[in-house]
């Protein structure tokens, strides 16, 4: 067993292993061992930030992992449709207007006793920090530039957050403000030529750090406080309230979407389903197969065991202590092989669906304006350009390795849209029977060809 001191050749080791990208195994390794300690989750995330800025690790920490429709096994096939027709319709408004998702730092911020504090993991939102906290937290950080955006943040927002006249919003620091740090100067994929602190909403905690529920509609509450008091613009940052996008109906709306609920309906009548029916139905379909295939002469209450170990990542009802006392060590030793593959297994299993929403994503950002980018043309044409430059001196002068790699983005990136439908966000958010979901389009393509450029891995 290897002990790993060093987190980014955990990820890289078995994302290889796997046959996954870095971003592809560390997303689900992260949302599978939600109850590691924190500090050790944490490192493995700031670690590999610092490898390669993944969207999995601007996502982490106290916001936690933001889903695409995918990822929401309760939606039914006609949620799917009525998701792609809105989308197309450019009207994403089912609750809210859809804003922007920025490509910054994550930082969360509360008030108790007219104290700021701040937090960005679990534990914090336990005991979250105040400046000075923050300022000893980051002072020496191995990047200067993230000791700048965190430090320079706080204390902005202790200055700003000092005016308010009424904190109750903060539910004396036990709610606190989810937002984005934009700073020029720190870029991760897209760059912004202003430095803004975009406030997303207010997410409630039960004080022990456990999330109980948000409301979007405070952030933007709070910024126009701010601005009302002349708070809102600081000495580094300027605090803006959600960035609301404006869309537009596709030109060719009757043809994308005959073509999406094509595709939404081959999922969906691969296992003779309906769009009443809920999106876990295939996935336990396609679960049972591979266990059908691969372990047929098992018991029944084995296989049923398996199905929820792997579907349903339930290790409990049927732990390998027990499965090892019905089945014979030839079966048991198949098992495990399966259970060391089941990452390779999931990536399988949900691909179709992913590819499809990154698709739409893509499609749907190219009639979308309004972005936090001042002048969003000129970076969409820096980021094409930067693509094609840097790919094709890896694929002259790179090894056999890195060449394979970058191609592989490449192709993922054409069947989600090709670089010229890049555009310089990360996505759009948008709010659907309650729950907050995200459209990026070719963002995690180019992320994971930037970590190939930049790293040369």
């Amino acid at each position: 067993m290897n002990t790993w001191t060093n987190y980014q050749d955990f990820i890289k080791f078995h994302a290889d292993e796997l046959g996954m990208t870095r971003e592809e195994y560390s997303a689900i390794y992260l949302s599978e061992n939600t109850i590691m300690p924190y500090d050790q989750f944490n490192l493995i995330k700031e670690n590999f930030k610092t490898w390669s800025n993944l969207e999995i690790i601007n996502e982490g920490g106290a916001a936690g992992h933001m889903m695409h429709p995918f990822d929401d096994q309760d939606l039914t096939f006609g949620d799917f449709k009525r998701i792609a027709t809105s989308a197309l319709q450019g009207e994403l408004n089912f609750e809210e207007q859809p804003t922007e998702k920025t490509d910054g730092q994550n930082l969360f911020v509360t008030v108790k006793d007219g104290i700021v504090l701040f937090a960005r993991n679990k534990g914090q939102l336990i005991s979250p920090l105040d400046l000075n906290g923050v300022i000893k937290m980051f002072t020496g950080h191995a990047s200067k530039l993230v000791e700048e955006t965190y430090i320079f943040a706080a204390t902005d927002l202790s200055e700003a957050l000092g005016k308010l006249k009424d904190y109750s919003e903060f539910k004396d620091g036990t709610s606190f403000m989810n937002m984005e740090l934009i700073y020029s100067k720190n870029p991760n994929v897209i760059r912004y030529d202003r430095d803004v602190i975009q406030f997303h909403g207010i997410t409630h905690t039960d004080g022990s750090g456990n999330i109980t529920g948000t409301d979007s509609k405070v952030g933007g509450k709070l910024a126009k406080i701010l601005k009302e008091l002349k708070a809102d613009i600081q000495k580094t940052f300027t605090i803006i309230p959600p960035q609301i996008l404006k869309m537009h109906k596709d030109i060719e709306f009757d043809s994308k979407v005959d073509y999406y609920i094509k595709k939404i309906d081959k999922l969906r009548d691969t296992y003779k389903l309906s769009d009443t029916d809920e999106v876990k139905m295939y996935h336990e379909m396609w679960w049972r197969n591979q266990i059908e295939n691969e372990f047929s002469e098992l018991l029944s209450d084995v296989k049923h065991g398996l199905l929820l170990r792997w579907a349903y990542g339930d290790k409990q009802t049927l732990n390998m202590v027990n499965i090892k006392k019905l089945v014979d060590k030839d079966q048991i030793k198949a098992i495990k092989e399966f259970d060391k593959n089941r990452l390779k297994k999931y990536k399988e299993n949900i691909l179709p669906f992913e590819n499809l929403f990154l698709e739409l994503g893509s499609d749907v950002l190219k009639n979308v304006s309004n972005f936090v980018a001042a002048n969003p043309e000129a970076e969409k044409q820096r980021l094409h350009t930067q693509i094609r430059t840097e790919a094709g001196k890896i694929k002259k002068n790179g090894d056999l390795t890195q060449i394979a790699k970058v191609e592989r983005e490449l192709n993922r990136l054409e069947t989600i849209g090709g670089i010229e439908s890049i555009i310089p966000t990360e996505g759009l958010v948008f709010i659907y029977n309650g729950k907050t979901f995200k459209l990026t389009g070719t963002f995690a393509a180019i992320n994971q060809l930037m970590g190939i450029i930049k790293y040369g891995n």
